[in-house]
């Protein structure tokens, strides 16, 4: 039912083989993929979870499961860069400068003073503003906005991108590392 995506069945009969083999993992797998096909990437997580809790994190299997669940959970939760700017996922870099140079300016804090506006208002426009900078770093340097746009969020970005850098550090430093003694 997984490959018909019939993720409904596929969902109901790993259910039914759970409820009678609790440990038939294989079914469970089958429930977090049915779930993710769903769009219910939460309800996969909190299985793969218990998953993790009840047989560890020694089964390959589970581990992948749970990894893709967390990441699912952390795409959805990422902020729509794309769409703060108003831009599409194609955009050049000059359109998305652009575009942050407009939303920019309706959003910046100070254009929000006086009293035609709420302290809520203000704090949301601040925080969109915020993520508007953070959009721009990550969608105009092109191994950001490539990992961005496999679905990463901004902790994972910097994550990648440091062990990037540190992986090229290595490399170009012909193997020698220098420390300073402070």
């Amino acid at each position: 039912f997984l490959r018909l995506k019939q993720y409904d069945k596929a969902l109901s009969d790993a259910s039914r083989a759970v409820y009678y083999l609790d440990d038939c993992i294989p079914a469970w797998i089958i429930m977090a993929n049915s779930l993710h096909g769903m769009g219910r990437h939460e309800e996969a997580l909190s299985h793969m979870e218990d998953l993790m809790t009840k047989w560890g994190s020694n089964n390959d299997e589970i581990r992948r499961a749970y990894e893709k669940a967390d990441f699912e959970v952390k795409k959805l939760k990422r902020p729509d860069f794309y769409a703060l700017f108003g831009v599409s996922p194609l955009a050049s870099e000059m359109e998305l400068k652009k575009a942050y140079k407009i939303q920019a300016k309706l959003l910046h804090p100070d254009r929000l003073s006086g009293s035609n506006y709420t302290d809520e208002q203000r704090k949301e426009a601040e925080t969109k503003f915020k993520l508007l900078g953070e959009g721009l770093e990550i969608l105009c340097d092109d191994f950001k906005r490539q990992l961005y746009d496999e679905g990463y969020d901004q902790e994972a970005i910097r994550e990648r991108v440091a062990a990037a850098q540190q992986a090229a550090h290595r490399q170009g430093g012909g193997g020698r590392h220098y420390h300073h003694n402070h």
